[in-house]
């Protein structure tokens, strides 16, 4: 090791971002290193990939400079890439992927020699295959036949990262670069797929059929081989697929198979703004045509919406439905750069898409005593889908809502369309009780009136206030928790909460949980996990 290799490695070591940006400055600078010393930086690099950098935006950018940095230093390090790629995690691949990549069509045959050798490593065979879907290089159609030969493997995962890598390829590869046989050989291998018994396998499959497509890749009679499949899907022959991500794609793709030129069938729905309300400032109040999820929808539910092609998705609360007009009601606070992107769409607008109905139905049942539903801002809008059910059940309901001001009540008007009784509360005095919603909770007990069920909806403070006030009391109490989402299924894991002492996710095992058995310090916790970016997002729409 050269003592000015030496240097910058120690100073990689320290996991320190200062230390770390200077470190790559002075890599930066070198243009005359060695293949050793190459193979040296490679591998002190590489260890940046690893961490797990949650909350840490300055060492994702410098890991990704790394990459950078790795790339550069071409074939001679394509071996000590390719043998941690093998080994690499799901995150750590990416960077090994795209490092490998870079180096074009130096870099297929190592990989294409590696795919030989670790043919019986599904772990590899992923990472590989991965690795491949980055190359934008003609060359790399050579790996086209390990790909079709991958997607038919026995391990689901191998299959669907075979497909995956097809469709990039397909995409990122201009189609003259394909000949008619591995043309072929592509779609017979895809539209096979279409069938597999694993969702995620039929999505890529389907995804790479749609690149294809638009690559112009295809002969007009696998064109019309595809729009008969995708009807199929979608629904129109009843034999439609219950996978949702595949039915999305097929909706994507099969306008352009469509005679009439019409994209609209049964499971279309537009999402379209068919009214706006504001009801305080940057809080609105949407009906949106969405039929499918109105039909479906249950109190206590939510959706995960997303405004536009290029924004993040977040989760909502429904605040009603109507079934026979297909439409549902939200409210919207400007809380965030996706938030405040919708509530700048006006009437007439279509959101991108929105999934739902996610989580479980709220707990529901007739009581003894009064229920209370009590909602804090926008999440008092959260409240009237279960005061409404408790109220078909035959039971009590008073509805609690709580502002700072006046000014910032939601829906309370609606609320007593709903319950027996409405109370408010402001921190100024300015409408109802002065105080918070526990005050109102208190008022309701004080004058003898026996409370056997509470949901609490609203900031976490407030939750968290209700929640022991009520727990030594012994009063059934239920609260929506707010946390972190990413895919909505239980998927992912980014919206773990504990509750009981147990794991759980809040889009799938609730969003309502026994208040009394919440750790809201992990809660709070995990939620400020990302505020930085929040901010960084928000500041650079603006």
């Amino acid at each position: 090791m050269t003592e000015r290799t030496k240097a910058i490695i120690e100073q990689i070591n320290m996991d320190n971002e200062e230390a770390i940006g200077k470190a790559l400055a002075q890599s930066e600078k070198l243009t005359d290193l060695s293949a050793e010393e190459k193979a040296e930086l490679a591998a002190a690099y590489s260890t940046l990939f690893f961490h797990d950098y949650a909350g840490r935006s300055g060492m994702t950018r410098l890991a990704m400079r790394a990459e950078k940095q790795i790339a550069k230093f071409g074939a001679s390090v394509l071996g000590f890439l390719i043998s941690e790629l093998t080994d690499a995690d799901h995150e750590s691949s990416a960077h090994f992927g795209r490092a490998i990549a870079a180096n074009g069509k130096d870099a297929v045959q190592p990989v294409m020699d590696a795919l030989n050798k670790n043919r019986e490593n599904d772990f590899a065979m992923i990472n590989l295959l991965g690795a491949l879907a980055y190359f934008r290089d003609g060359e790399t159609l050579k790996a086209m036949p390990e790909i079709l030969v991958a997607a038919k493997a026995k391990n689901p995962q191998v299959r669907s990262a075979a497909l995956y890598a097809a469709g990039r390829l397909a995409r990122h590869i201009g189609s003259d670069a394909f000949d008619a046989g591995t043309t072929l050989k592509m779609f017979d291998t895809a539209f096979e797929a279409l069938t597999d018994r694993v969702p995620l396998v039929r999505y890529n499959a389907a995804r790479a059929l749609g690149k294809m497509l638009t690559k112009g890749m295809l002969t007009g009679e696998q064109e019309g081989k595809m729009g008969k499949k995708f009807d199929g899907i979608l629904g129109k022959e009843n034999n439609w697929d219950n996978a949702f991500i595949v039915r999305h794609e097929a909706a994507k793709y099969v306008q352009y198979f469509r005679q009439d030129g019409s994209a609209k069938n049964k499971y279309f729905q537009s999402f379209r703004v068919l009214q706006k309300r504001e009801l305080c400032p940057d809080t609105y109040y949407y009906t949106i045509q969405a039929p499918l999820i109105a039909k479906k929808l249950e109190a206590g539910q939510f959706i995960i919406i997303r405004p536009s092609e290029y924004s993040e998705r977040i989760p909502l609360s429904i605040c009603g439905w109507d079934r026979e007009k297909g439409t549902i009601n939200i409210i919207v606070a400007a809380a965030g750069r996706t938030s405040r992107e919708i509530t700048q769409m006006p009437v007439g607008a279509c959101l991108a898409d929105i999934v739902g109905p996610l989580g479980q139905k709220a707990h529901v049942k007739k009581h003894e005593g009064t229920c209370v539903v009590i909602g804090g801002g926008y999440g008092t809008g959260a409240v009237m889908p279960t005061a409404r059910a408790l109220k078909a059940l035959g039971n009590r309901v008073i509805g609690v809502v709580g502002a700072r001001n006046k000014s910032l009540l939601l829906m309370v008007d609606e609320l007593k369309g709903i319950c027996d009784e409405v109370m408010t509360t402001t921190n100024d005095g300015t409408d109802g009780i002065q105080g918070f919603v526990t005050h109102a909770l208190e008022a309701i007990l004080k004058r003898g009136e026996t409370i056997s069920h509470v949901l609490a909806i609203g900031p976490v403070p407030m939750m968290i206030a209700v929640s022991n006030m009520t727990k030594p009391l012994n009063i059934e109490t239920y609260v929506s928790l707010n946390a972190i989402m990413v895919d909505g299924t239980g998927m992912c894991g980014a919206c773990r909460v504990s509750v009981g002492g147990q794991t759980k996710f809040a889009c799938f095992h609730g969003p309502d949980f026994n208040g009394h058995e919440v750790d809201f310090d992990q809660l709070m916790k995990r939620q400020k996990m990302f505020v930085a970016q929040e901010k960084e997002a928000l500041a650079a729409a603006e």
